[in-house]
């Protein structure tokens, strides 16, 4: 898989840490940009107005043909500095489709930033209007 940055319309839902994987919450829908770059994947959430929220980084762990697997990082790589970083836990699946169809995301991960831990779930597609 090689580099890129594109849009992503994305269903997000909670769920707990004791299975996050499962969703316990309402569907909430949200842009996210997500880059490529290298073996680092960064996923950003994006308001409202298009300006940058905060970042999620993870580290390619397996390429299979059609899909490549990311380990989500609860700390930022050392070469990298990021005052957006969101720390977390979990895993995304980036699935290269055929020619001419959209990628698409999967990601399940947990986080202790509020003080105590949740869990939640991403599922988005390309936003046809993105490119690269």
């Amino acid at each position: 898989m090689v580099d890129f940055s594109i849009r992503m319309k994305n269903k997000l839902r909670f769920s707990t840490c004791d299975a996050p994987h499962v969703p316990t919450s309402k569907t909430h829908e949200e842009i996210i940009l997500v880059e490529l770059r290298g073996d680092l994947l960064m996923i950003t959430a994006l308001g409202a107005d298009g300006s940058p929220g905060s970042r999620v980084y993870a580290q390619r762990t397996i390429d299979l043909p059609e899909t490549s697997l990311f380990m989500i990082l609860p700390e930022l790589p050392s070469h990298v500095r990021d005052g957006a970083f969101f720390p977390a836990l979990g895993t995304v699946a980036i699935l290269q489709l055929p020619p001419g169809q959209q990628r698409q995301l999967r990601a399940v991960g947990t986080d202790n930033n509020s003080g105590q831990c949740h869990g939640w779930i991403f599922d988005a597609i390309e936003d046809a209007s993105s490119s690269n």
